[in-house]
């Protein structure tokens, strides 16, 4: 099967794409600017035309001791508006730590991150995220 990974942010969703068929993941280009969920979502629906895929496997924000907080809401509420937008499963994945991974995998510190939020450097960070969502999830899957 064909997957995109989601990291959902407010401002930047990273995305990625892979296959447990493949097995490869690989970031794609941020949804970066969007105003409104159904603008996300329009740019979402084109990427999946671009790659497709059978399912979405969404970031899913706990605290490090497994509790839901606000942000799980939110993400809660994209994957709701998904679901009624494209007909393809939503699988949530853990991302705890995923975020921090994905700064040590381009070499980011705290410093050149805060720096870094208004660059495009910011997007690939999600999107980065986005795939290690997605090879955490694929790696969970029986051979």
């Amino acid at each position: 099967m064909d997957y995109i990974g989601i990291d959902y942010g407010s401002k930047i969703i990273g995305l990625s794409w892979g296959s447990d068929t493949l097995s490869v993941v690989v970031p794609l280009k941020a949804i970066r600017s969007f105003r409104s969920t159904e603008q996300a979502l329009t740019i979402l629906q084109q990427r999946v035309v671009e790659y497709p895929c059978d399912a979405f496997v969404v970031g899913w924000p706990l605290h490090m001791d497994g509790r839901e907080g606000k942000r799980t809401q939110e993400v809660q509420r994209f994957v709701d508006a998904i679901k009624q937008a494209i007909d393809k499963p939503v699988i949530l994945q853990d991302e705890r730590l995923s975020t921090q991974a994905a700064k040590e995998a381009l070499s980011f510190d705290a410093l050149s991150l805060k720096h870094s939020k208004q660059t495009k450097v910011a997007g690939e960070l999600d999107s980065q995220s986005a795939r290690i969502i997605l090879e955490d999830y694929l790696n969970r899957l029986p051979l």
